[in-house]
């Protein structure tokens, strides 16, 4: 009986620890997510800049060119880092949720920008609105894969609260995307430029969303580490 007990203390313990070392791996994984949203803010900074820019010192200036270009760069290069240095960090922890994970965002996330840029090169040139309406679906190639990798979040965390807001926003965009309603962008130190709605949601959620993901899985993990330490 006093063995059986044992055993069963002895699994409770096992199990425990088991839960503990995900939650960190989940705080590992949750650095990533601010890493992206620090990355598309940089990004949004040097965008802005080149709109100033433009704004202030016509399309010709060089500056305009060089910030869009790196814009790009920046975003395209930081995804490559981020997923290199995570994913030697959680695989080394033999975490197959957290690796997954973060396969998971690499492809999206990687995959989907390359898939963005051979979609722009392929397309003709002009101004119709069959042209119009072919640019504005790029934005689905960027924003649906995030979409489904923020579902598989949630389920792969087991935290409902990202299932929830992820369908909710999907719900939104949807609505602004079909909606087509634009606003002013880009307006410091001039008129800037008409942007649609959806595609300013897309912005605030690979910023604001990304961090706020980052900051609630890193809190979450703490919390639960505590709850097992009681």
């Amino acid at each position: 009986m006093e063995k059986t007990i044992e055993n069963a203390l002895d699994d409770i313990s096992l199990i425990k620890a088991v839960i503990e070392k995900t939650q960190k791996d989940f705080a590992k994984v949750a650095m990533f997510f601010i890493g992206i949203g620090l990355v598309n803010g940089i990004a949004w900074i040097m965008e802005q800049l080149a709109y100033y820019i433009r704004n202030t010192a016509g399309y010709g200036n060089w500056l305009v060119q060089a910030l869009g270009q790196g814009t790009h760069l920046l975003r395209f290069a930081g995804y490559i880092v981020l997923f290199v240095c995570f994913y030697k960090k959680i695989k080394a922890t033999n975490n197959e949720i957290s690796e997954g994970m973060i396969k998971i965002w690499g492809i999206v996330l990687i995959g989907s920008y390359v898939l963005s840029f051979l979609y722009m090169r392929l397309l003709p040139n002009g101004n119709d609105d069959k042209l119009i309406t072919l640019w504005r679906c790029k934005e689905l190639i960027e924003v649906l894969p995030v979409i489904f990798a923020l579902f598989m979040t949630g389920i792969l965390t087991k935290k409902f609260t990202i299932t929830v807001y992820t369908a909710i926003y999907s719900i939104m965009y949807f609505v602004l995307f079909v909606g087509m309603k634009e606003i002013p962008y880009g307006t410091f130190g001039g008129t800037g430029t008409l942007m649609p709605l959806s595609s300013i949601s897309v912005k605030c959620l690979m910023i604001l969303g990304m961090i706020i993901l980052g900051i609630y899985l890193k809190i979450g993990a703490r919390s639960h580490g505590d709850q097992l330490n009681t």
